[in-house]
C-alpha cells in the first residue's frame, strides 16, 4: 500500500472526493457504476487534482495521451 504522510494522504482523499463529485454532477446524479467513462479524462482529472508537475503528468499519461488532453483542454467548449 502507498505509504504517505497524513497531510499528503488527506490531500489525496480530498482530490479523489472532488473528482467523484465532478463526475456525479456531470451525470446528473446517475450512479457512477452505471456510467461509461473516458479513462483518459479520469486520469487527467486525477493528475490535475493531485497537482502533479508537468513532467509527472506526461509520465502518468504517456506522451501521446498527454498531447491529446492538452488539445482538448485548449479547444473551445461546444454546447
Amino acid at each position: 500500500m502507498l505509504q504517505t504522510p497524513a497531510i499528503q494522504r488527506m490531500q489525496l482523499v480530498t482530490a479523489l472526493a472532488h473528482i467523484r463529485r465532478e463526475w456525479q454532477e456531470a451525470t446528473s446524479g446517475k450512479s457512477l457504476l452505471e456510467v461509461e467513462g473516458n479513462m483518459g479524462m479520469l486520469l487527467a482529472d486525477l493528475i490535475n487534482n493531485i497537482g502533479l508537475p508537468l513532467e509527472e503528468q506526461v509520465q502518468v499519461l504517456g506522451t501521446e495521451l498527454f498531447k491529446e488532453m492538452q488539445d482538448i483542454l485548449k479547444s473551445p467548449v461546444h454546447n
